[in-house]
């Protein structure tokens, strides 16, 4: 069965500085018309960091949709025409000042697949050096490090639930267990 939709026109209902709003007209694989909201949101990167001490880099910053303060890997959105790999490398530094000399794509994953074509790529960071951090004027971050069973009890226990944190490590566990990282 083919399940793919036919776009028939659409609109962008809202045009803001992070994201677009569209609302597309759409035939189904049964030939109705239906519509289909969604976010049109560039792409992103974010970066698993591991200090030389073998600790992991945890962000703790307030996240004003959820209301409350989340546990996450640094990231961030690409600016226009970046490698995502740049974008990964840069936003360590901003929010946690290191710079990485071994940087490795785990994959890509998809934070919402049901209203935005958000693609976050994941990456892991390794041989790192301590510079200094350089935090937009309304950034407020936590910076912490945690071991690797730490950050497994926090997934286990519901401290960490952002998704592209908990697939980041996944990805990371499973490379490292087919000896790749």
């Amino acid at each position: 069965m083919d399940l793919k939709e036919k776009k028939l026109n659409g609109e962008i209902v809202f045009n803001g500085h992070l994201l677009e709003v569209h609302k597309d007209k759409v035939l189904c694989p049964n030939n109705h018309e239906s519509y289909r909201e969604y976010i049109n949101k560039g792409p992103a990167a974010c970066v698993l960091a591991k200090t030389n001490d073998g600790k992991f880099i945890l962000e703790r910053q307030f996240r004003y949709p959820y209301d409350n303060t989340i546990y996450e890997f640094p990231a961030g959105k690409t600016d226009p025409n970046e490698d995502t790999k740049i974008t990964a490398l840069r936003e360590l530094k901003e929010e946690t000042g290191y710079v990485a000399n071994k940087c490795i794509f785990l994959g890509a994953t998809y934070p919402s697949v049901a209203y935005t074509n958000e693609v976050i790529y994941l990456y892991y960071c390794e041989d790192l050096a301590l510079k200094e951090t350089n935090l937009d004027e309304n950034e407020f971050v936590e910076v912490l490090y945690k071991t690797e069973d730490e950050i497994k009890k926090m997934i286990a226990n519901g401290e960490i639930r952002d998704a592209k944190t908990v697939h980041a490590f996944c990805l990371y566990l499973l490379k490292k267990e087919e000896g790749s990282i």
